[in-house]
């Protein structure tokens, strides 16, 4: 279930599988970094819905609001609607459709998978506001994946028609660090006036982040329960920082300990030990001796200085040590369970990939299409041969019973 290499480190299937990828593909197949949406909503259009399929700890609807403030798509302009599709919300739903199609709005129609008997409707308002709509009006869907090919609801011309877009969530503690600075910028780091400060109490908070929503990959070793945990967490959180610094001569770490673990994170927590955890990280991780060079995040990477936001990236390409369970303050083994249930689904993925009828030819492989046409072929061969109508019609005047 795992491998060793060259260095001597302990290597699992993910890794293996990644190293190549990235050595047959290219490393643009195995980075996770944001997807820039800008460059998406340009291939959009008002026929054309973007499909957002939706991954644990991901909200990609974020992304459609910061391109529609730059568009002057808000709700204060009252040109963006956003329906969290429920019940009684079917109407509101329609309602802002033929609207935003004849205004050129934008429309945000959430969860469009808890309305599976208003799907065929939605289906048939898409397809008439394909035609003759303002031009700039815009639909963003989001529905969460089916648990199974039988549990498939949102209909066919849905999905054909769309834009689909899913972001999934990061893997690993340099996917997931990158992916929690990418929610920030240049400007968010130069916009507290206590900047030392702002900055690394910030990149403690990615940190953090990134350890919280990875530790669900560990199971019950991890939480006790699966939290839903979300880049949104970490914004609020860093918008609070930048109130409490900028309204208090000393950095409150106990205040800001507080609303993190209790009310930001902590509001999602349910299992009292997990509450703990979540204290407990936040009791290493923010803390005054951040301030004095001497804070390590892990084993090996303390926390940096005082970097431009490219600097940071790089930081953690070039000081974060190799993957393992140490990143998260947990035991080696505790990655026992995780590794062994990551390798049976990679090797059960390549199984199920493999031609199931290998009866054509010696030690060779029958494709889906080749075995189609031999079903084809043999079901052909059993049909009686066509009827000749006129010669039966013939026959039937000669006896008299052609009407």
């Amino acid at each position: 279930m795992k491998d060793w290499n060259t260095d001597g480190a302990l290597e699992s299937p993910n890794g293996i599988t990644r190293d190549f990828v990235e050595a047959k593909l290219g490393s643009k197949y195995v980075v996770g970094r944001s997807l820039d949406f800008a460059a998406s909503y340009e291939e959009s259009g008002s026929s054309t819905p973007m499909f957002f399929i939706l991954s644990p700890g991901v909200d990609p609807l974020k992304d459609v609001e910061k391109q529609g403030r730059k568009l002057g798509y808000t709700f204060d302009n009252r040109n963006l609607h956003n329906v969290s599709l429920g019940q009684g919300q079917e109407i509101v739903a329609e309602q802002a459709l033929d609207l935003a199609g004849r205004e050129g709005h934008w429309v945000i129609l959430q969860n469009i998978h808890l309305v599976a008997k208003w799907l065929s409707t939605l289906e048939k308002k898409l397809e008439h506001h394909s035609e003759g709509s303002h031009p700039n009006f815009r639909v963003f869907i989001s529905a969460e994946p089916a648990g199974s090919p039988e549990g498939h609801i949102i209909p066919q011309g849905i999905l054909e028609n769309s834009i689909k877009i899913t972001n999934e969530p990061p893997t690993g503690m340099h996917a997931n660090l990158h992916k929690a600075l990418d929610n920030f910028n240049q400007d968010t780091l130069e916009m507290c006036a206590r900047e030392t400060e702002f900055k690394s109490i910030l990149f403690a908070l990615c940190y953090f982040h990134a350890v919280v929503a990875e530790r669900r990959k560990f199971g019950p070793q991890g939480w006790n329960r699966s939290y839903p945990f979300n880049t949104g967490d970490l914004t609020i959180s860093v918008n609070v920082l930048y109130n409490y610094l900028e309204a208090n001569a000393k950095v409150p770490y106990d205040d800001l300990r507080y609303l993190f673990g209790e009310i930001m994170y902590g509001g999602h927590i349910t299992d009292d030990w997990d509450r703990r955890l979540c204290r407990t990280y936040l009791e290493e991780f923010i803390k005054p001796e951040m301030m004095e060079g001497e804070l390590f995040l892990a084993p090996g990477f303390p926390l940096p200085g005082n970097m431009d936001y490219n600097g940071y990236h790089t930081y953690i390409d070039d000081v974060l040590p190799a993957e393992s369970p140490y990143l998260y303050g947990l035991h080696p083994n505790a990655e026992i369970g995780f590794l062994t249930q990551t390798s049976e689904k990679l090797f059960r993925t390549v199984l199920e990939m493999q031609p199931r009828d290998s009866s054509m030819g010696e030690g060779g492989g029958v494709t889906r299409e080749e075995k189609v046409k031999a079903t084809l072929d043999e079901i052909l061969e059993k049909l009686p041969e066509e009827f000749n109508i006129i010669e039966l019609m013939a026959k039937a005047e000669e006896r008299g019973l052609h009407t």
